[in-house]
């Protein structure tokens, strides 16, 4: 549903993601303007389509998600319904109390004009080791819910508060820790949520701005999703983080806060002190209530270890029920107003800032690559005007020994071409080498054994060994990868710089790659996995298929890390190269240009007059061409 539908009203708090969603739309169409202009100018495409393309790509996938943590009843589905939902004149996601959901929600963009679709997946898919990745390439595990409107979005939403009653046995067989002081019924059963995970595609004009929302349950549910803590909150760009008011900071927030955010989601969580109406008391002034409620902010901050700035009280109901009647003052009151500030600056200054170093690094040194081809193109252009300027009034001789200055000229190149060829050989080979370091299948084959001994014993052991020796042959293979690319670029530079000197190229030395990204994902990736197996959840690794899920999460994000490294790699050394193909295109074009003008060379001065007009034109549009380039690369970076 989107600000066409009748049902959904938008408010003045989407303003942060529509700036950048905006943004991201100006900056498309320029890159889109600039890239019509290249494919059209007859610059060679070898030096600017991979990278501009990647960069039209990378904006385009970018997304914004934000994890809502918390255990039950502290607000978050109340929350959600006002900053995401209110614009609809109702409460979509079940907060009632005793009404709430009970599995996690991922909410992301449908396609535009679509109808909304709830997709929920059935809680004895536990019985099977598969992670929610992979769950999600298989469409006929889920039961699928589509919505005409509203009212029918608002009755699917609501069966995420489903429950299913069964035995402690079975309860503890699909992750549930089931323990003397767990409810029961008069039979002896619990329940349980009815869905595993839940997903929801809607039409709304945040989520088609690059936002996603992950609502996470409670500590007892999310314990039994190892991917929910290991990775879709880690992956997660902003964590809010919701206690109550009315009770303040208890032993399981802080469990929940402690191994589920974490130190490394610390540095981007939001902590929302809610259900401060319950702090509202018309007997005391208020003054007495705001001082009251900021105590509570600071205690919170301090037990967090978090900047008070951080922190925001608010009264997520009151919030939704200001926007249902219209109620500024009441919003105002509620404090939602300076959570979703935080929230825009995110979505908007912090993402725009986030891509602009990476933007402005590729388009300049794509634009440099332009410029140099487009340089040597004027050389190349001005010495074909000195050659026919020599010829001006003087005999066939100098036009013969021309002929065999030029014929001497492509000999040499020749030459250069047959040790490019060898060059790229020894290039192909020890890039071959450095990729294969990173091979993911040889790499992760000792954790993928542990996978298969574990899914077989009775007692689940080793983990913690196993991820560890895993990271540490990684760490390893990473540092053997960098020595490999620097023997690789210092034998590129050295070859380039023989090149510059006998054909007067402009080859630079390829930059140094270091892969501390790779490196610095790896180190997150091994401190959440260890920080995770500790001694207390022994009990629960041995229940249900919960050791075989927690190691295929690592493996699939370790070899997603890996890939991703592997072709770095590539596109590092494509890039290098990518100056030497072109000028070496760019210098063939040249040698035969030149000797076509002086094989077709007549013996009369106009047609002299008429090649070197020719030659003229070729560095004017040459240089024309290269001021061009600049406006539309500036356009771009502007």
């Amino acid at each position: 549903m989107n600000d066409s539908d009748p049902d959904f009203q938008p408010g003045p708090h989407t303003a942060g993601w529509i700036d950048f969603g905006r943004w991201r739309a100006q900056r498309l169409s320029h890159l889109a303007t600039l890239l019509n202009w290249l494919r059209d100018s007859g610059i060679d495409d070898a030096l600017w389509r991979e990278p501009l393309a990647e960069l039209d790509q990378r904006l385009r996938r970018d997304v914004v998600q934000l994890a809502f943590v918390a255990e039950f009843s502290r607000g978050k589905s109340e929350l959600i319904n006002a900053i995401f939902f209110a614009g609809h004149g109702r409460r979509m996601l079940p907060a009632a109390a005793g009404r709430t959901t009970m599995c996690p929600l991922e909410i992301t963009a449908s396609a535009p004009q679509q109808p909304p679709t709830l997709r929920l997946l059935p809680i004895d898919s536990r019985g099977d080791a598969a992670t929610l990745a992979q769950w999600k390439s298989r469409a006929d595990a889920w039961t699928e819910l589509r919505c005409a409107d509203a009212t029918t979005l608002q009755a699917a939403l609501a069966h995420l508060a489903d429950t299913v009653r069964v035995d402690a046995e079975r309860a503890r067989a699909l992750g549930f820790a089931i323990d003397d002081e767990t409810p029961r019924a008069a039979d002896g059963g619990v329940d349980v949520p009815r869905w595993r995970h839940a997903l929801l595609d809607v039409d709304h004009e945040l989520l088609a701005q690059g936002l996603s929302v992950l609502d996470t349950p409670g500590l007892n549910a999310l314990g039994a999703e190892p991917e929910l803590t290991l990775s879709l909150i880690p992956g997660a760009q902003a964590v809010l983080f919701l206690l109550g008011a009315d009770t303040g900071v208890t032993r399981s927030d802080l469990e929940l806060w402690n191994e589920h955010v974490g130190e490394a989601g610390r540095a981007r969580a939001l902590v929302v002190l809610n259900k401060i109406d319950t702090l509202w008391d018309e007997l005391r002034s208020p003054d007495d209530v705001a001082a009251q409620i900021e105590r509570q902010r600071e205690s919170v901050a301090a037990t967090l270890q978090l900047p008070l700035a951080r922190v925001f009280a608010l009264s997520a109901h009151k919030a939704l029920l200001a926007r249902l009647r219209g109620d500024d003052a009441l919003l105002q009151r509620s404090g939602l107003p300076a959570l979703e500030l935080a929230l825009a600056r995110i979505a908007d200054v912090e993402r725009r800032e986030l891509i602009d170093g990476g933007w402005r690094a590729t388009l300049l040194d794509t634009l440099v690559r332009v410029e140099r081809q487009l340089q040597q193109r004027v050389e190349q252009a001005s010495a074909q005007l000195d050659e026919l300027g020599a010829l001006h009034g003087r005999n066939a001789g100098l036009a013969q020994g021309l002929r065999r200055r030029v014929g001497a000229e492509r000999a040499e190149f020749d030459g250069a071409v047959a040790r490019a060829q060898a060059l790229y050989a020894i290039n192909a080979r020890q890039l071959g080498q450095a990729v294969g370091e990173l091979d993911p299948a040889r790499l992760l084959e000792p954790l993928r054994q542990t996978r298969e001994r574990l899914r077989l014993a009775l007692l689940k052991t080793g983990l913690r060994e196993a991820l560890a020796a895993t990271c540490a042959d990684i760490v390893r293979a990473i540092a053997t990868v960098e020595r490999e690319l620097d023997e690789n670029r210092d034998m590129l530079g050295a070859a380039f710089e023989q090149l510059n000197t006998e054909l007067a190229f402009g080859l630079p030395t390829p930059k140094p790659l270091r892969l501390e990204g790779t490196r610095l994902e790896l180190n997150e990736l091994q401190r959440g996995y260890l920080a995770y197996l500790t001694p207390a959840r022994w009990m629960q690794l041995q229940r249900g298929h919960h050791a075989e899920r927690l190691l295929d999460t690592a493996l699939e994000r370790l070899r997603t890390l890996l890939e991703r490294a592997r072709r770095d790699l590539q596109a590092w050394n494509r890039s290098a190269l990518a100056s030497l193909e072109s000028q070496l295109r760019e210098r063939r074009r040249g040698l035969a240009r030149r000797a076509q003008n002086l094989e077709q060379l007549g013996s009369t001065d106009e047609e002299l007059r008429s090649r070197i007009a020719a030659q003229q034109q070729a560095i004017g549009a040459a240089h024309q061409l290269r001021e061009r380039a600049r406006r539309y690369f500036e356009g771009v970076l502007h």
